[in-house]
């Protein structure tokens, strides 16, 4: 199904199927399931990367993507996942920080959760950096993630932030190119089309 490129076809039935989470399109997710588990993902890599698009979907993305996991378990059997925790962000200028060191300057997105929503601001950047780092999956693959979901439903602010959080990761036209064929095996060729 998946062909080997600079993304291995085990990464990319693995970003499929959070993909297919996030888009809440369960029976592809769980057909992508099979094909991830084949190609050697564990159960702890798919519950740890349809996790990573709760910042971007919502828990609605977990939700579905719980039929991922439990598919998984029974293919697999039952994983313990043990990661260490996340230092969690106390103070809003600790989430200043955090978002000029992710974008060189202030975005203006974040400067109006501090003006509008300053307790939206803390819980939604600790989430952020919880679901971004480097774990099982890495936190180049989960960009690219994020950058796929925003392809396939065409939303071009979404688009250009990790697009360019993947770039500075080190990904080059290629991941682009392949996340941008994965997006049309998800959606079709409006994926192509639109997509930067």
């Amino acid at each position: 199904m998946f062909t080997e490129g600079v993304i291995t076809k085990k990464e990319k039935a693995l970003l499929a199927v959070a993909l297919f989470a996030a888009r809440r399109e369960e029976q592809e997710m769980l057909h992508m399931t099979n094909i991830a588990v084949e190609e050697g993902n564990t159960t702890a890599e798919i519950a740890e990367c349809i996790a990573s698009t709760i910042i971007s979907r919502g828990i609605p993305a977990w939700l579905s993507g719980v039929g991922a996991i439990e598919k998984s378990i029974m293919l697999q059997g039952e994983e313990q996942m043990h990661l260490p925790a996340v230092e969690a962000f106390q103070t809003e200028e600790e989430c200043i920080a955090y978002y000029r060191r992710e974008f060189e300057i202030l975005p203006q997105w974040v400067d109006y959760l501090i003006s509008f929503a300053p307790d939206t601001l803390l819980k939604y950047s600790n989430l952020r950096t919880a679901s971004l780092k480097d774990g099982l999956v890495s936190r180049l693959h989960k960009e690219l993630l994020l950058y796929a979901i925003n392809i396939c439903d065409q939303y071009e602010k979404g688009i250009a932030i990790h697009e360019a959080n993947a770039k500075q990761l080190g990904a080059g036209p290629l991941h682009l190119q392949e996340i941008k064929e994965l997006c049309v095996y998800a959606v079709g060729i409006r994926a192509v089309i639109g997509g930067k």
